[in-house]
């Protein structure tokens, strides 16, 4: 009885391991998914800010213009 018990264990371990390095190969999978998701999310924030650096410049000029031109109300 005490080989069959050991026979037993001995199995089940290697099913356990088996389990474990099946559950590891699908987390690597998941963090090479995470990872190009915040590659790709750090490549949009990048250009957000680019554009919100153009509109400033285009803000900035258009104030500049606005204050540049005569008042109209202090003609009359």
């Amino acid at each position: 009885m005490a080989p069959l018990l050991q026979y037993g264990f001995a199995g089940m371990s290697v099913i356990l391991i088996i389990i474990i390095i099946w559950l590891i190969s699908r987390l690597l999978g998941i963090l090479e998914k995470t990872n190009n998701i915040i590659a790709e999310n750090t490549s949009a924030i990048s250009q957000v800010g680019q554009q919100t650096s153009e509109t400033f410049k285009v803000v900035i000029e258009c104030k500049d213009k606005i204050i540049s031109r005569p008042c109209i109300a202090k003609f009359e």
